[in-house]
């Protein structure tokens, strides 16, 4: 693999929350490129009496289906025991593989993955029943686009908070290297994300890449500049382009 140019002047500034880099920092590792894991939120859980509600009601069979957005949302879920009791017949939707790939570790089977958005997922949704309920355990900044298309598709939805992003401290040395220009690429996966980036005042001329068109909307919507998105949400897509941000003539190879 062709190593990008830039990589050894400037580290790539990874951006996604405790314990969610480690794949993409491997990935960009492999290919030559220094990375620094800063988080710039932290997921705090949900209410706790109103998650064992959702739990004991999944157990039960109280709702036809639970729709599962996120990786966190599944550790939510599962707890402290990394387990989660679901009724055989309620049906388990799933947006994106790294959300299905964390249910499957859980124990639990997706009947449907979308790719990686709320918008897919609304696209590929099989008929609602006569009579439907289904359970949303989401961000508390998530947008309404999934409830809303359940809600249009004839679904009716409890909505619950699984977990709220709060601003994470950054160190003032990082905070000086942003505003200096002093990293290659800054990698943003949520549009809370590049909400917070904003408010460190980073150099404008840093190069942006992002996981997908929520948070490159988010980055507009902010006043910076997307100089790359994902072609995917996965770790391997955003590997990509930040090599071809470090490094746009460079062709990689094997």
């Amino acid at each position: 693999m062709v190593s990008p140019s830039a990589a050894a002047a400037l580290p790539v500034l990874v951006t996604r929350p405790a314990g969610r880099a480690g794949g993409l920092l491997t990935l960009l590792a492999a290919r030559g490129v220094t990375a620094e894991h800063v988080p710039l939120l932290e997921l705090v859980p949900g209410d706790a009496a109103q998650l064992a509600r959702a739990r004991e009601g999944l157990a039960a069979g109280a709702f036809t289906h639970l729709v599962v957005t996120s990786r966190t949302t599944v550790e939510v879920l599962t707890g402290a025991d990394e387990r989660l009791d679901i009724d055989g017949a309620t049906q388990v939707l799933a947006v994106g593989e790294g959300t299905a790939a964390a249910l499957r570790s859980a124990g639990i089977r997706p009947h449907l993955v979308a790719a990686g958005s709320g918008a897919s997922l609304i696209e590929q949704l099989p008929p609602a029943p006569e009579t439907s309920r289904v359970l949303l355990p989401v961000s508390t900044a998530a947008a309404p686009t999934v409830p809303d298309g359940l809600r249009a598709a004839g679904y009716q939805v409890q909505r619950i908070d699984a977990y709220c992003p709060v601003p994470a401290a950054v160190e003032p040395a990082v905070c000086e290297r942003l505003r200096g220009g002093g990293y290659g690429a800054v990698v943003l996966t949520s549009s809370q994300a590049a909400r917070r980036l904003v408010e460190l005042d980073p150099d404008p001329l840093t190069p942006l890449v992002t996981i997908g068109s929520p948070t490159s909307s988010a980055v507009r919507e902010v006043g910076l500049v997307v100089a790359a998105q994902a072609s995917a949400p996965t770790d391997a897509s955003l590997a990509d382009a930040v090599c071809a941000v470090l490094s746009p003539t460079t062709k990689e190879s094997s």
